[in-house]
């Protein structure tokens, strides 16, 4: 799991340097991803 979570670090800064996207927005964007995912765990799981 911790490798996991090593990946997408990566990979989200990698999408954030390619679209010249700040701090902030990469704060932003990890967020709505978090919920994103805990919401469809709601609805298909629970």
């Amino acid at each position: 799991m911790n490798s996991f979570f090593r990946w997408h670090e990566k990979m989200i800064w990698k999408l954030s340097k390619d679209l010249n996207l700040t701090k902030y927005q990469v704060l932003i964007l990890t967020w709505l991803e978090g919920i994103l995912i805990g919401v469809l765990l709601c609805k298909f799981v629970f």
